[in-house]
């Protein structure tokens, strides 16, 4: 099957990985997409950043409100997953640690098994036509 990459393909995509996503962050109580995001994003940092900076990385991955990121972040400190820390910052948890990484197996697991068809090459190329076209929307999003 041949496809031209298009909005409808990219959404059909988008939608399938976050069913899979949903399914997934089902199985861990009180998890939600954009608490996910916010876990990832402050593990991904070493396991803490300025509580500022993870909103504001957390505003644009997301492209979410003010108070969407601000209540993703107090949710995630209300179910021990995050702490503050010193200088207003948050920190994860070692409890926020092992669900991190409980997730993070589970998603990864699905998506060897989504993807164990498809050649790293046409890997490789897809990741580098989406990441374009991800930088291309956010110019056009922040000129708009």
């Amino acid at each position: 099957m041949t496809s031209v990459l298009n909005p409808q393909i990219l959404g059909q995509a988008e939608n399938a990985h976050r069913a899979m996503l949903d399914k997934i962050l089902g199985a861990h109580p009180g998890m939600t997409y954009q608490k996910w995001v916010g876990l990832t994003l402050t593990s991904g940092a070493g396991g803490g950043l300025p509580r500022e900076e993870l909103l504001g990385r957390l505003g644009g991955a997301l492209k979410a409100d003010p108070g969407t990121t601000s209540a993703a972040v107090t949710g995630l400190v209300a179910n021990g997953l995050l702490e503050a820390g010193p200088t207003d910052s948050v920190r994860v948890t070692a409890t926020g640690q092992e669900r991190f990484q409980d997730i993070r197996s589970d998603v990864d697991g699905a998506m060897r098994m989504a993807y164990a068809d498809i050649s790293a090459q046409d890997m490789a190329t897809a990741g580098r036509v989406l990441a374009q076209v991800t930088e291309q929307l956010n110019r056009v999003l922040a000129a708009a």
